[in-house]
């Protein structure tokens, strides 16, 4: 029994024939670089990976007609290995402050079909998205998409070329973007540079921008005075607006901060109107300011990057807001609103040595 099914396994794999076998080897080629690649912008990107994120990974590219037969078409390596070498050929060494670019590879084939006796029609297809993980966050830079159809004689295969158009005609989509979009587009920024801009504002109707040679005036309260136990009230407050440009490649977020009076929301009783009351007034303006450059001073500190530069700023503000009303209650708590004539001038003092830049003011909490 054992002897009949060895003849008989001997007799079945006889009987296959040749071509059926020969047609289950891929065909395989290679990717060679012959000639450097134009790419006018590669001294700004290096490659530092390919990334062969296609269905079917590793070695196939389809299905070709070859000796009259559809046989499997393949690298002699892996689509990611073969790929990194020809691009790599064209560009330059790795230098500093270059986008380290990444290559990911969705789609990448060559199927053909025979049309007619010697007659072979192709379809060739590539995806590629080039991407750069700034700041371990993915950026989708750009991607490239090409479908070409093509007849070749049978007797001419020229696959090697086929591949090396599609993946060079890829790097130099790449490198042509970059051209129209380097210095521009914010996904290419490298870093933030931050620019405070705290220029004088001129005073408006119902506004007043703090500026050193341009004191309170009683003027400047047009609100209907309140009853009580306050001779005046002064309503200031700081604020920023901010905006951002791309300038060579660096995000440059410019923060513009203003210190201010609202006249229609501050009031002064008739009686009051005294140099007394109205410095008393101003010292809460200047305290304001104070707050503003503490808010200045603290963004320089920061570490700004370019996805979240926003909410930085945000909360840095906010936590100066917070600081300056605290500094604004314990300046009324301490001198009595103004009453206790000796804590007035040391509030003044300190005022003064801070906005000079020579003494913080500190507070109990």
């Amino acid at each position: 029994m054992p002897v009949s099914f060895k003849i008989l396994l001997y007799l079945v794999l006889a009987s296959i024939p040749a071509g059926i076998a020969y047609a289950q080897t891929p065909v395989t080629v290679d990717i060679l670089p012959e000639t450097r690649l134009s790419l006018k912008e590669s001294r700004h990107y290096f490659l530092a990976d390919v990334i062969d994120s296609r269905k079917e990974k590793g070695k196939s590219l389809g299905r070709i007609v070859y000796l009259t037969k559809s046989q499997p078409f393949s690298l002699r390596q892996n689509l990611e290995n073969a790929a990194f070498d020809f691009w790599s050929y064209s560009l330059t060494e790795r230098e500093e402050n270059q986008i380290p670019l990444v290559a990911r590879i969705k789609v990448f084939s060559i199927n053909e079909t025979r049309e007619a006796p010697g007659k072979i029609k192709g379809e060739s297809l590539i995806y590629v998205e080039f991407v750069w993980y700034r700041a371990r966050e993915e950026l989708v830079l750009t991607s490239y998409r090409a479908k070409g159809n093509y007849t070749r004689p049978e007797s001419s295969p020229m696959y090697e070329e086929f591949l090396r158009k599609m993946l060079g005609d890829a790097m130099i989509y790449f490198d042509k973007w970059l051209a129209l979009n380097n210095g521009k587009n914010p996904a290419l920024v490298r870093g933030v540079r931050l620019v405070i801009d705290d220029d004088h504002y001129e005073s408006k109707a119902d506004t007043v921008f703090y500026h050193p040679g341009r004191p309170l005036q009683y003027g400047d309260f047009r609100a209907e005075p309140k009853t009580g136990r306050y001779a005046a009230m002064v309503f200031t407050s700081i604020s920023y607006e901010g905006n951002s440009r791309v300038e060579n490649n660096l995000l440059e977020v410019v923060v513009k901060l203003k210190v201010y009076v609202v006249k229609s929301m501050s009031w002064i009783q008739p009686e009051s109107k005294n140099p007394r009351v109205l410095k008393h007034e101003q010292t809460h303006f200047d305290i304001a300011k104070i707050s503003a450059e503490r808010f200045k001073n603290q963004l320089k500190r920061l570490q700004l990057t370019v996805g979240d530069h926003d909410s930085q700023i945000q909360y840095q503000f906010l936590e100066s807001y917070r600081e300056m009303n605290h500094l604004q209650k314990a300046y009324d708590r301490e001198t009595r609103h103004g009453l206790n004539p000796e804590e007035q001038l040391k509030w003044e003092e300190m005022v003064k040595n801070e906005l000079n830049g020579r003494q913080t003011i500190k507070i109990a909490d």
